[in-house]
């Protein structure tokens, strides 16, 4: 049995392309620094990579079958990788019992459910070498106004412009945050984030508008106005580059204590 057997079996593309894009990238990101042990590595890509996919997970308005999906998906993914997590292997072995009790996937996934459980029980091989970048194209637009979901508090964003050959976004926060999705009328007339500050970000890594890990929600598109206030002041720079992996640390300042 192979990681990407597995994954096949699943059918669930969209999920699997995009949780695989983002383990790649941000092992590939982890990697990079000198010095760091396998098990250093690990502990600098599971924790944000779970926050992100979390927002499916544990989603209100996922189905039960999706969610189980997602957990065989991620345990796949981060044993290919090389990497392992007792809990995320739990569940996933888990929801691998549930999607057979429900006849959710093919006979031949509940066949060969034994041999999944056996690949994802066994040890990973850590890598050796990084693993290759995806290419990156996002299906944001300028005028895009999107909603992101951020340690359990949402965060509107308006798209500024894209990056290269529509390789990621340039995205300026709203100010406040909300328990919930915010409407276009909450939106009106609100300023940028931290007005003056560095509220402006390449984001790689938002590409899919539906999002698969539900991160991302669609507010409005072709939207005129950008949130007044926000344009960069001098030696400011015009924006940050983050990754969509990094995105709540990279703004956790910028929304300190602004929550509505």
């Amino acid at each position: 049995m192979r990681h990407q057997q597995i994954l096949d079996k699943l059918a669930a593309r969209g999920i699997v392309q995009a949780m695989n894009e983002d383990v790649a990238r941000w092992t590939s990101e982890q990697m990079s620094y000198r010095g760091r042990s396998h098990t250093e590595v690990q502990k600098t890509v599971i924790p944000p990579l779970l926050t992100r996919w979390r927002c499916l997970l544990d989603a209100a308005d996922a189905t039960a079958a999706a969610k189980d999906v997602g957990w065989v998906a991620l345990a796949t993914l981060l044993h290919k990788y090389g990497f392992h997590d007792s809990a995320i292997t739990a569940r996933a072995l888990t929801s691998i019992d549930e999607l057979n009790h429900h006849v959710v996937l093919s006979d031949a996934f509940e066949r060969q459910s034994p041999a999944i459980r056996a690949l994802l029980r066994s040890a990973p091989t850590p890598l050796t070498r990084r693993p290759r970048n995806p290419r990156t194209v996002t299906f944001l637009r300028p005028g895009d106004v999107v909603s992101i979901q951020l340690a359990n508090r949402f965060h509107a964003a308006f798209v500024h412009g894209l990056h290269g050959a529509n390789e990621f976004p340039v995205i300026e926060f709203y100010a406040g945050s909300f328990t919930q999705p915010p409407t276009m009328a909450q939106l009106a007339g609100r300023p940028a984030a931290r007005a003056g500050a560095r509220a402006r970000f390449g984001v790689v890594g938002l590409t899919y508008l539906p999002d698969p890990a539900h991160q991302v929600v669609a507010l409005a598109s072709q939207h005129s106005k950008a949130p007044p206030g926000g344009d960069p002041q001098a030696g400011g720079g015009l924006w940050s580059l983050t990754d969509i992996i990094a995105l709540p640390m990279t703004t956790a300042a910028l929304f300190d204590g602004d929550r509505e």
